[in-house]
């Protein structure tokens, strides 16, 4: 979205004084110690990251998500009947950011402005503190009903202190603040405002009213630095990066679009962290706005829309770009809104001999770049103005967030390697989770091949995955992703890192535990320590995750259902012992398919010794040795992998949830994973309607003329057996399937070709078309194809003239030549000029794409250097597939005689 300019907005530095709360319940003590310079150490003592600690956005600066620390959740562990949720904490407020770890607590931040320490065991709550009134905005719906604590803290062992950026209505101002917490009893020992104009744009200011801080905090050499984007896009607001030195409570502020261009170009990244791979290097992705005009990496310019940056902190914390990657479509990704900042960087731990620093960086579109993080790329770079990236994949479905990262190697990867258990986990927006196999070329050039995918989709709003395993030994590593599935059946789904073999032929990942969330948060990514994995709900619950071997009930051994026909019915038994007494208060199950192919039967028990099964009815008391069991029977109604959990309601003595103690329900739950059969091919998405869209997927309206748009759906094997493709027919002009299947392809069971289609209309009119696949059984999966476009124009608006009025002789004054994009197609600058006595403080760069929307300030100064009346003029010329177009604005001023100094009084 897109509206008027405003920058006229500042908090002033010396902020208020928040009122702060905090609320201390046994095994925690302190209070609120507002406005303290200097970090207090936890307990007296500097808190050391202990082996294990999960301190950061994705557990490292490098955002890989690999814990490999994790013995205790090999996969057997996982899957066997010791493992499970162990605590469900209630908090004040949804959870968008990742928790912490920092040894024997989890520090938790909530959207209701309330930081929390939990005992990482039990999930008791030992101290909480309040930093003020959340933001209730009104004008966005991305996030509600209130915005406080999104993006994940930082902790910093040095001082034992936790940094979290919180949005803070003092009653006055909506206002940024960071804030230090001692982690070892929530006393606030540092604040500190995010205010003020960027050190390159001092003409603009960040409003915090209309800037969302959503991207993880990263701690380098004693500094933090946050990122900053929108609330739906709602101006003023643009892509910030904050740095603050706690120490020396030194600060600064950067944008990366400047000079002509002040506006939009978030930070965001779907909440990954900003990375670094060591001292003075900060990479983060940029999204939609004014892109970058063709140029060399090792020169970014003022306008860093759509790529990926690194910054240099200068001596005196200054951040200043030093190279950066655009994407030569990258003006149609912001025409589309297709950000290429949904996604966050990720760096391999180990690179290749030749490139030993290498980005992973995906985006709306789903193509998968490798970027030599050496030397990024630039814009159109490569041979006939490609991209000059390292590897780029055919599209997938476009992702929201970032890569994990699980490499069993440990030395630099020489060329022409191969088969290697080195993997590049993806989950696109209502996609499989992906994994992608690293290997190089006789060069050492990286690639990726997908090497296999999970059996059922992740809806829009699903997490970043992350990796446990016990060193670099795949057999060990597991990937954990949470499953959002827009409601309260939401899961925490784990994988084998290393793909198994499927019956049929080839290889997929194979859920082997799902354990329910309720509500999960958008893009909520897990945190893992210590045999443990942390999750914050939407709902407002921190749920741990791990060995339940001292737990009242233990489920039974998790039911395989194996690939099944369609329509035929199979069951299985689920069952639950008891360890000791315990109350159980009723079985369910849930599913995000719809249709539920899920069926309970009757619960029945057991007791010790056998003895024949008897009905039970709700509540039941178990004694030790007592089971319950209850039939399962999976149906599927369509094609493909489904999941769900059936879930045992408990109340036990000893069982700890919402930090409280004893006597609270914690389920046992058990995954169930089948897999719909039909024999054939069948398409994922049958129809695809090929209109502009935003980020949520609501159609807008239809594309206008000469603006590519894109769309991605998978051909899909539903049978048990292999298929040979044996016959593809082509969409027809104005679509085209950029990826199509080829004749001879054999598709594994269950596996999938991905297909991107685009559609760029040539005139106004409603189109369709299809892409259909024949397999060797006969069957045929097609998708059919819809648009339709508008006429499009470009249609730049200016003022006539601009006046600078009488200057004095000497002085300088600066004033703004608004120009925007009014029409509804992209155009691209070919020229400007200024003429008379007047100069150019920002330049704007031949071929700098400007897309409907968008505007440009031109800042011109005069500086007469004598008195009397001038003129000059300003000639903007841009060029769309119409042809050379001008705008010109007069400019006059007058130079005055500067004021002497004034005569004392007679």
């Amino acid at each position: 979205m897109r509206g008027a300019r405003y920058r006229a907005w500042r908090w002033p530095a010396a902020a208020a004084t928040l009122a702060l709360t905090v609320l201390v319940v046994p095994g925690g003590t302190g209070a609120a110690l507002a406005g303290s310079s200097h970090a207090a150490r936890a307990g007296g003592q500097v808190s050391r990251v202990t082996p294990g600690d999960d301190t950061t956005a994705s557990l490292n600066n490098l955002r890989t998500g690999w814990d490999p620390g994790e013995p205790g959740l090999s996969p057997a562990v996982v899957h066997g009947p010791d493992f499970g949720e162990v605590f469900s904490t209630a908090v004040n407020g949804q959870v968008y950011a990742q928790p912490l770890v920092v040894g024997s607590t989890v520090i938790v931040a909530t959207e209701n402005n309330w930081v929390y320490g939990l005992n990482a065991g039990t999930g008791a709550i030992e101290w909480s503190v309040s930093l003020g009134k959340p933001y209730a905005i009104k004008n966005c719906t991305d996030l509600v009903p209130n915005v406080g604590i999104t993006s994940t803290p930082v902790y910093d062992p040095s001082t034992g202190t936790a940094y979290v950026v919180a949005t803070v209505n003092t009653g006055r101002a909506i206002v940024s603040r960071m804030f230090g917490i001692d982690v070892g009893n929530g006393t606030v020992t540092f604040q500190h405002g995010i205010y003020g104009s960027p050190s390159n744009d001092p003409h603009i200011t960040i409003n915090p009213a209309t800037q969302s801080q959503r991207t993880g905090l990263l701690l380098l050499n004693g500094w933090v630095y946050a990122a900053f984007s929108s609330h739906c896009d709602h101006k003023p607001w643009a892509g910030y990066v904050s740095a603050i030195d706690p120490a020396t409570r030194a600060f600064t502020l950067w944008t990366d679009e400047s000079g002509a261009t002040d506006d939009e170009a978030g930070i965001w990244q779907s909440g990954g962290g900003l990375v670094s791979d060591g001292p003075g290097r900060i990479f983060l992705t940029s999204g939609n706005g004014i892109s970058p005009a063709k140029g060399p990496g090792n020169k970014p310019p003022g306008q860093l829309a759509e790529s990926v940056i690194r910054l240099r902190p200068d001596a005196d914390g200054t951040l200043a770009a030093k190279d950066f990657f655009s994407p030569a479509d990258a003006p149609t990704l912001d025409a589309n809104d297709l950000d290429y900042g949904a996604a966050g960087p990720a760096e391999l731990p180990v690179g290749t001999t030749a490139y030993p620093h290498i980005l992973a960086q995906d985006g709306k579109v789903g193509h998968i770049f490798l970027l030599n993080a050496d030397s990024l790329g630039g814009r159109e770079q490569g041979s006939g103005g490609t991209d000059n990236d390292l590897y780029q994949s055919q599209a997938y479905q476009g992702v929201w967030g970032h890569p994990a990262i699980f490499e069993a190697s440990t030395s630099a990867i020489p060329p022409s390697s191969s088969g290697l258990p080195d993997y590049v986990y993806f989950v696109g927006k209502n996609d499989y989770l992906r994994a992608f196999a690293v290997s190089t070329n006789a060069s050492g050039v990286p690639k990726l091949t997908d090497a296999a995918n999970s059996t059922f989709r992740f809806g829009y709003g699903s997490g970043s995955p992350v990796v446990t395993s016990d060193g670099t030994d795949p057999s060990t590593g597991v990937v954990w992703v949470i499953q959002n599935n827009g409601s309260a059946s939401s899961t925490l789904a784990a994988f084998p890192v290393t793909p198994q073999p499927a019956k049929g032929g080839g290889v997929k990942l194979q859920e082997i535990d799902g354990e329910p969330l309720g509500t999960a948060a958008k893009f909520t990514i897990p945190a893992t320590s210590n045999g443990m994995v942390y999750v914050g709900t939407g709902d407002g619950h921190v749920l741990g995750f791990g060995d339940t071997s001292g737990a009242a009930l233990h489920r039974g051994v998790i039911p395989a259902f194996g690939n099944t026909a369609v329509g035929s019915p199979v069951t299985r038994t689920v069952t639950a012992t008891a360890a000791r007494t315990v109350t159980v208060t009723g079985v369910s199950h849930s599913t995000a398919t719809s249709p539920d192919p899920f069926t309970l039967g009757p619960v029945t028990e057991t007791p010790p010794g056998g003895g024949g099964q008897v009905p039970v009815s709700f509540p039941v008391v178990l004694h030790r040795g007592d089971t319950l069991h209850t039939t399962v029977t999976f149906t599927p109604t369509a094609p493909g992998g489904v999941s769900g959990t059936v879930s045992f309601g408990t109340v036990s003595s000893g069982t700890v949830s919402s930090g409280t103690g004893a006597g609270q329900t914690v389920p046992v739950s058990v995954p169930l994973t089948g897999g719909g059969t039909r024999a054939g091919l069948y398409a994922s998405t049958p129809h695809l309607s090929m209109l502009l869209s935003l980020n949520d997927g609501t159609s807008v309206g239809p594309v206008p003329v000469g603006l590519p748009n894109y769309a991605v759906a998978s051909i899909i094997n539903g049978g048990s057996t292999p298929q040979r493709i044996t016959k593809v027919t082509v969409p027809g002009g104005p679509f085209r399937a950029v990826n199509p299947p080829r004749p001879g392809t054999v598709l594994p069971p269950g596996q999938t070709i991905t297909v991107q289609f685009s559609y760029t209309p040539t005139r106004a009119v409603s189109s369709a078309s299809s892409l259909t696949v024949t397999g060797s059984s006969g069957t045929a999966a097609t998708v059919r194809l819809t648009g339709s476009s508008s006429p499009g124009r470009t249609r730049f608006t200016a003022p006539t003239s601009v006046s600078f009025g009488k200057v004095p002789a000497g002085q300088k004054v600066t004033r703004y030549i608004h120009i925007v994009n009014r029409g509804n197609e992209a155009a691209t600058v070919s020229r400007s000029k200024l003429t008379g006595p007047y100069r150019l403080a920002a330049s704007v760069a031949r071929g700098l794409p400007v897309n409907p929307g968008s505007d440009l300030d031109i800042p011109v100064t005069f500086a007469p250097a004598a008195t009397g009346y001038t003129v000059g003029q300003y000639t903007f010329r841009w060029t769309d597939r119409y042809g050379p177009h001008t705008l010109t604005i007069a400019i006059s001023g007058t130079g005055v005689q500067r004021p002497g100094p004034a005569r004392p009084a007679a």
